[in-house]
């Protein structure tokens, strides 16, 4: 069995910018539509699947002419670069049904496996088939924008660091400082260069998409998020002290953090934020164990 590839996070600009397609002939379409194996972005990352959030804005119920699919549903879903393109059918029931009564405009968390339409080489349409949809908190939203950020930033810098070097003349492929960097990130990096011909003005400008993107957070979320972390940071800390095989119960868990300066909500917020991730469980109610 395949392994699943991991849900990748990125802005909507740079998914509507990736249209280097690696597809087997099994995945292709009669109708010029594919599941690609994955594509490669501008930035050099691979993507199969992604994690992505934003604002729901629209929602349409379409007669698809595509395959076998008698309902289509379409959502645009807006971050801080651009939007998402989100289509869900019968072979999505479950996304169907939430897109078929979502409120617009809302906050929503998307899983999904990216769709490529090529109507002609060069050129490709990128939209997101769902195998999660859900209602999310702009505290979420903004968590996502700052972790999203981070990750984007230093795949920028690395094609940085790539370009410097070619720019002393040095040959990319041969080069000893290319050479030391992961097999995977330096292929990829160094295949988007060639197909996008990625230059420092790209990355100049992306970095100030960016950075715009991190002010249309507000300082309030934004602090709200950081004592998040902290909380998360607090509670991983008490079960691995405390669990000893049995779990620790979530009432000496609260107050346990109380003592170590974390308010009950923020704690509360914090042990969410980490059931959700998977870092921790709950075996039965009120009992929380570490996941190793």
């Amino acid at each position: 069995m395949a392994e699943r590839e991991v849900a990748q996070r990125l802005f909507a600009k740079e998914l509507n910018d990736s249209i280097l397609s690696f597809a087997t002939a099994s995945n292709d379409d009669v109708s010029g539509i594919n599941y690609p194996n994955l594509l490669i972005s501008p930035t050099g990352l691979r993507i199969n699947r992604v994690f992505v959030t934003g604002v729901i804005t629209e929602v349409e119920n379409l007669i698809s002419e595509v395959g076998k699919e008698r309902e289509l549903w379409k959502a645009r879903i807006a971050d801080p670069t651009g939007v998402f393109i989100v289509y869900a059918g019968q072979y999505q029931p479950e996304a169907s049904i939430f897109l078929s009564a979502i409120e617009v405009p809302s906050y929503v968390a998307v899983v999904g496996k990216v769709k490529i339409y090529e109507p002609e080489k060069g050129s490709g349409f990128i939209s997101i088939r769902p195998e999660e949809i859900n209602i999310i908190d702009s505290t979420i939203r903004d968590r996502w924008v700052i972790d999203t950020a981070e990750f984007t930033l230093k795949r920028l810098d690395l094609l940085n660091e790539f370009l410097s070097i070619d720019k002393c003349g040095k040959n990319l492929i041969e080069s000893r400082e290319i050479k030391e960097i992961d097999s995977k990130l330096r292929e990829d990096a160094l295949k988007a260069i060639e197909f996008y011909g990625t230059d420092q003005k790209y990355i100049s400008d992306f970095k100030k998409s960016i950075h715009e993107s991190l002010l249309s957070i507000k300082e309030n979320s934004y602090n709200k998020i950081k004592k998040t972390s902290d909380a998360e940071n607090v509670i991983l800390q008490i079960l691995e002290e405390f669990d000893k095989g049995k779990g620790v119960q979530y009432t000496f868990l609260i107050e346990e953090a109380k003592l170590r300066g974390i308010p009950e909500e923020i704690s509360d917020t914090g042990l969410r934020s980490l059931l959700d991730k998977g870092d921790c469980y709950e075996p039965k109610v009120g009992l929380l164990k570490l996941i190793k």
